[in-house]
């Protein structure tokens, strides 16, 4: 073992037997495994999760993080040690990484994963010293940093559209030879490129921006619907996890009532979960809680939000949690199906045309997923395979109480309705046919 990699790994084993968790020597078994399942649900230590997760930077919002309900956190190159035991010791899955603006994960020549944003050496020094077998810097180092604790799986490809696919494959390849036992992501943020990431990650995850004020390159969150479905088509089998925004619009427009709501954080997750995503990571904490307008001068200004702001954007964010929290052993084993037909009426004369809806049965009992994009109510009537059977199910409001409600146009005959931009799941069950008797 090189000098380097000594003190790295010295460095994490002091300050895991500080925080007073176990103390690991080298050639301990890795603390936590996880891998994907067949129908891309995560599994750690042969536990089916769904991770809901959300990056951050800071040591200090650890505790938060994890009262607040979220299971994981991403971090990058710049946590230390204590961030990993600290997230550890909360319960959470770590999801580690390093983060240079839309470049790759990076070893110092020296050894050890570069911790400073600031060095680019990118993925050029993996391939030269991996190669050559006579120095194993970049595994020694993985090496290492294999034994902090919690640690799921790591992301090394950050918005990596436009470079070199070959590098990212050849990372992919070097983490996972070295530890099969750990996933790795690959972030992006471009539809365009998803076809050229199959081979670069375990998990594909996408960042959409649908709510960027005044910013000229908003998305939407249709957008977010249909990457999810672009990543799940082309990524072979690997599952996709969405980043949806924290960012409030007035980062972008300036101006502070420009708020990220509590409707505007279920959208997000809604149109993911439709579109067939297993997991969730919110980007991100320190900039939720900042406020970004101008000054007595005109200069944009980045403060941090007052008291009753962040009060309200943490209390959204916790609800938000608690619904996936619901949903999310749903996503893990329900099987996706297509067995619903629902002929939508309103608004207008010929209805509001297809909507976003997905069908997943958990052992017989069917959980259907919608949501609603327009600003006014729609409705629609639910029937059996092919329209045949018109009193097909009974159905109940399950999440989204608010928005959802269900009613019956003549007896038997199931009807939904979904108000302004409200999302959430009805359970369906099925009736059964009337007995009919002979003349």
């Amino acid at each position: 073992m090189h000098v380097g990699d000594r003190r790295t790994a010295t460095r994490v084993l002091a300050a895991v037997a500080l925080a007073g968790l176990v103390s690991l020597a080298w050639g301990d078994p890795a603390p936590t495994r996880a891998m994907i399942r067949a129908d891309g649900t995560l599994l750690v230590d042969d536990r089916p999760v769904f991770p809901i997760g959300i990056h951050s930077e800071t040591l200090e919002s650890i505790p938060d993080i994890a009262d607040a309900g979220f299971n994981l956190i991403s971090g990058s190159g710049e946590w230390g040690a204590e961030h990993y035991a600290a997230a550890h010791e909360r319960g959470l899955m770590i999801l580690g990484g390093h983060y240079v603006w839309a470049t790759f994960a990076s070893f110092r020549t020296g050894g050890g994963i570069k911790l400073k944003p600031s060095e680019s050496a990118g993925m050029q020094n993996v391939l030269a010293n991996a190669r050559d077998q006579g120095r194993r810097r970049p595994l020694e180092t993985l090496a290492a940093f294999d034994h902090l604790p919690g640690v799921i799986g790591w992301r090394i490809n950050e918005e990596p559209e436009g470079k070199l696919v070959e590098y990212m494959e050849y990372g992919y390849e070097v983490f996972k030879s070295h530890s099969p036992a750990h996933i790795v992501a690959t972030l992006s943020c471009d539809q365009r490129w998803f076809h050229a990431f199959r081979n670069t990650a375990d998990v594909l995850i996408y960042n959409n921006f649908p709510y960027r004020g005044l910013h000229k390159s908003a998305g939407s969150v249709l957008d977010t619907y249909t990457g999810v479905r672009r990543a799940v088509e082309v990524m072979g089998g690997k599952p996709v996890w969405v980043m949806p925004q924290l960012y409030p619009p007035s980062y972008w427009s300036l101006d502070p009532v420009d708020e990220l709501t509590l409707t505007d954080m279920r959208l997000q997750n809604y149109a993911a979960l439709i579109g067939g995503a297993k997991g969730v990571v919110m980007y991100d904490h320190v900039m939720f809680t900042r406020v970004r307008d101008r000054d007595e001068k005109g200069s944009a200004r980045l403060r941090p939000a007052e008291e009753d702001v962040m009060q309200k954007r943490w209390a959204a964010v916790k609800a938000v949690v608690a619904e996936l929290k619901q949903l999310g052993p749903i996503i893990c084993d329900a099987r996706p199906t297509e067995e619903v037909v629902i002929r939508w009426l309103q608004p207008g004369v010929n209805g509001p045309g297809p909507q976003m809806v997905r069908e997943l049965d958990l052992y017989g009992t069917k959980y259907l997923l919608v949501m609603n994009l327009l600003d006014v109510p729609i409705g629609g009537k639910v029937y059996g395979l092919n329209a045949g059977n018109p009193t097909a199910y009974s159905a109940r409001v399950w999440l989204g109480e608010n928005g959802l409600s269900v009613a019956e146009a003549k007896p038997g005959a199931l009807q939904i309705t979904l108000g302004p931009r409200a999302a959430g799941v009805f359970i369906l069950s099925r009736r059964p046919l009337e007995r009919q008797e002979a003349p």
